[in-house]
């Protein structure tokens, strides 16, 4: 197109090749102008030409009437393209004017009130009461699957009399205007909803307790006859090094008979109560106490009473519903885990 064009100088100064350059440059605005009228051709195209074969094999047939149903993905799924694409569809028929189209909205509500969800044998009552409560002499029925070119339709008459196929008729259609923007939106990945305010999962363990300097985790209470040694987990989630430290008298277990293991001096010398553990940042410690028995009879369920001086002075906490399990020999009174080197 460009190419037969001629441009005069501007004026006399003008040489032969800054005439080539405009030259060049008003075809090129040109082109890019003439971009979206080309890009549309093809999607309009394609859609008239399914629309013709639809007319063609519906006029050969004898029919006047058509209802247009939403299409289907390759799974069978009725989709926003699919809609789309019926809706498009019925419409270019229209414009031909050889075939009277029934609203889209009136024939999917009546296929619901009338139960029909496929168009086999199986429901062929059901789809001839829907076609003759919309007036409807075949159905049009349709199916895509997405391809690097675009999107490949077939369109397949059948009537709902004998449920036989009346014709089919295939196109590729670009991904072009509209049609492009409902892919894209299509293959977004799903959205995943996130619930902010839920909790996350308790560490593992017979329970736990957690506050801004440290996590305490009882993983395990092992009996061995008048006594119960308590297995703690302690993780420093403060930003320095803490040293952790509870009240020997005042920390202990409370049976389900309301008797109160108590914390003895010579059990636990090397312990928590006692001299305490001091946790590096980001490290982990580990300790033992050791409960004596009440002198009467102890209960089976436990409530494990903390009281704390370090780092927190004076606070109090409590771990409920617990039980002691029958073990052997006591484990190691204390030990540190250094942090984590990442």
């Amino acid at each position: 197109m460009c190419a037969s064009v001629e441009l005069n100088p501007i004026s006399k100064d003008y040489s032969p090749g800054m005439n080539r350059l405009l030259l060049t440059i008003l075809c090129a605005i040109a082109t890019l102008w003439a971009l979206p009228a080309y890009a549309a051709a093809p999607y309009e195209e394609s859609l008239k030409q399914l629309a013709e074969g639809v007319v063609a094999n519906a006029v050969k047939a004898g029919m006047g009437r058509l209802a247009v149903v939403d299409f289907t993905d390759a799974k069978g799924t009725v989709t926003r393209t699919g809609k789309f694409l019926a809706e498009e569809l019925g419409t270019q028929i229209l414009v031909a004017g050889e075939l009277k189209v029934v609203d889209r909205t009136m024939v999917g509500a009546t296929l619901k009130k009338f139960h029909v969800t496929q168009f086999g044998p199986a429901q062929a009552k059901a789809v001839n009461q829907a076609a003759k409560a919309v007036n409807a002499d075949v159905f049009a029925t349709g199916s895509y699957l997405e391809s690097p070119d675009g999107l490949r339709v077939t369109v397949k008459l059948l009537s709902p009399g004998t449920m036989q196929s009346l014709g089919a008729t295939r196109s590729t259609i670009p991904k072009a205007g509209p049609l492009a923007e409902l892919i894209k939106e299509a293959n977004k990945p799903p959205v995943v909803n996130v619930d902010l305010a839920a909790k996350p999962a308790p560490p593992p363990g017979l329970g736990s307790h957690s506050n801004e300097y440290y996590q305490l985790v009882l993983t395990a209470l092992h009996r061995r006859e008048k006594q119960i040694s308590a297995d703690l987990t302690i993780e420093n989630k403060s930003s320095r090094d803490i040293k952790v430290l509870c009240q020997l008298q005042d920390t202990l277990l409370e049976d389900d008979h309301g008797g109160q293991w108590k914390l003895e001096v010579e059990d636990n010398r090397e312990g928590l109560c006692m001299r305490g553990i001091e946790i590096p940042r980001r490290g982990k410690g580990r300790a033992v106490l050791t409960f004596s028995a009440p002198t009467d009879e102890p209960g089976n369920q436990v409530i494990f009473r903390y009281h704390e001086k370090a780092p927190r002075p004076d606070a109090l906490f409590s771990i409920e519903g617990l039980k002691a399990e029958s073990a052997g020999a006591p484990p190691a009174a204390i030990d540190a885990t250094p942090p984590s080197s990442n």
